[in-house]
């Protein structure tokens, strides 16, 4: 019998599908398009009032019905057309489903007449029955799955509106650009079967056993595969917290320092050194913000000679200030511990006599 009444069905679907959606032929769409561009323009040349509404009302409103009208019919014939397109499928599947219940001898419910002819054939395991049927239908699926699962998502499940149509449509392109040739997304006349789950064909295996050993021992080479890249990510995850501390850590890793502050012009220090002021701090980094020259008002150490010289103008300690003053700064791993650094601090000033620690 060499009558392919599958492949007849295959092309029945494709002819449709060939017809209506395919890049050369203008289709539905772009018709709606062009109407729904053409009473955008207008009703944007209405906003600029780039039309004389006085004399051209009667005609720019002719135009917009006469858009939206056409617009319309467009839309509802694409209605029709995604309708007839899914009757093309159901009418040959509905047929092919009773075929396929009816060879189903383990079916309790399907009646066979006492008088009929029985035949004995040899068939390979996998056709015994409807079983190749169910298999394909629970461990096998094609591109057309992944293109509806993304359409229906986009059309059905939450999604960010602000993603855009054009970008699932995009996605669905990169699908269809995996097809081979130019037929449609469907494929109904490929015959390779390469999209079984665990890439395990069960026209390529023993028996039925054989079938679910092989898919058992692939999906526990991809679960191991998928463990190892799990393990490979945590050991990343791992080497990246290592160059983290934690506060405590931290904390303790904060080199202290001992600072003193000199007068290089030996204006008001008058010893040796021109020791102005000795401090200490577990941040120097943030307890240098005390000493930074501030426009609108005094900085610590401003104050402090302030306050050992009364006499003096804001404007005379800030030029001091700027001219003659230095800094040196001391910082170690020793000096983190407050105790020692405040020792260090103490034996300075004892020695040196600063002018202002000791105001």
């Amino acid at each position: 019998m060499n009558d392919d009444s599958i492949r007849k069905v295959a092309g029945e679907i494709d002819a449709f599908e060939m017809e209506h959606y395919n890049e050369e032929k203008k289709g539905t769409w772009q018709l709606i398009d062009e109407y729904l561009n053409e009473i955008n323009d207008q009703i944007y040349e209405l906003k600029d009032k780039k039309v004389d509404l006085k004399h051209n009302i009667s005609e720019i409103t002719w135009n917009l019905l006469a858009g939206v009208a056409n617009a319309r019919t467009e839309i509802e014939y694409l209605e029709h057309l995604g309708v007839q397109n899914g009757l093309i499928r159901s009418k040959h599947l509905h047929n092919f489903l009773q075929a396929s219940r009816h060879r189903d001898s383990q079916d309790t419910d399907i009646y066979y007449a006492p008088d009929i002819d029985y035949v004995n054939v040899t068939i390979p395991w996998y056709l015994e029955n409807n079983l190749l049927e169910k298999l394909y239908l629970k461990y096998h699926k094609t591109r057309i799955h992944k293109v509806f699962d993304l359409v229906n998502q986009y059309i059905f499940d939450a999604h960010d509106d602000s993603k855009g149509f054009y970008v699932w449509w995009g996605e669905i392109q990169e699908i269809w650009e995996e097809i081979d040739d130019e037929e449609t997304i469907s494929n109904h006349y490929h015959d390779h079967d390469t999209y079984w789950e665990y890439d395990v064909d069960p026209k390529e295996c023993k028996n039925i056993k054989d079938f679910f050993r092989q898919r058992m021992k692939a999906k526990a080479l991809e679960k191991e595969k998928e463990n190892k890249q799990e393990l490979e990510k945590l050991k990343t995850r791992e080497h990246k917290l290592r160059r983290y501390s934690t506060l405590q850590e931290y904390g303790k890793n904060i080199k202290g320092s001992i600072y003193w502050i000199i007068d290089a012009s030996k204006k008001y220090a008058k010893d040796k050194f021109g020791m102005l002021y000795v401090g200490e701090s577990g941040n120097f980094s943030k307890r240098f913000s005390a000493y930074q020259i501030k426009e609108d008002r005094l900085n610590e150490l401003e104050k402090r000679l302030k306050r050992a010289f009364p006499r003096l103008s804001d404007a005379a300690i800030r030029k001091f200030i700027t001219e003659s003053v230095r800094i040196k700064v001391i910082t170690t791993n020793r000096l983190a511990d407050p105790s020692y650094r405040l020792e260090r601090e103490k034996k300075i000033i004892k020695k040196f006599q600063p002018l202002l620690n000791l105001k």
